[in-house]
């Protein structure tokens, strides 16, 4: 777990001193792609790895990995290993938990869609004057 937000939250609900719910589910989305992640498998279903590695720029394996077992320890993803042949891969996809964001993670989506229509209106109409 990388992201001091998390730690702090996991730290007091480890210690049964912790009483924000609004913390606690920002604390599920706290780190810089994990809503990213989430897009992509709403979107596109189960990926491996370097879909994600190749579809998220900037990412490092080491913050990827990261982030997917935070989503995975949260029990919003679930990882997949199979054989096919005598390759292994692996696969993410959403849980049932992560099945019920989806309503969320797309009002989220729309809600920036017409926010950034919004700005771009204001910022347009300012420069016009």
């Amino acid at each position: 777990m990388s992201d001091y937000f998390r730690n702090t939250v996991i730290k007091k609900l480890n210690n049964g001193d912790f009483d924000c719910t609004k913390e606690f589910t920002v604390s599920m989305f706290s780190g810089k792609h994990k809503l990213l992640i989430l897009w992509i498998l709403i979107n596109n279903g189960p990926q491996g790895f370097s879909y994600f590695k190749n579809n998220l720029r900037g990412i490092s394996k080491k913050v990827l990995s990261n982030q997917l077992t935070e989503l995975i320890d949260d029990q919003i993803i679930l990882k997949k290993d199979y054989l096919n042949g005598k390759v292994r891969h692996t696969e993410y996809q959403l849980t049932d938990v992560g099945e019920s964001l989806i309503p969320i993670i797309v009002a989220l989506n729309n809600w920036g869609e017409n926010r950034l229509k919004e700005v771009s209106l204001s910022q347009k109409f300012n420069n016009d004057l």
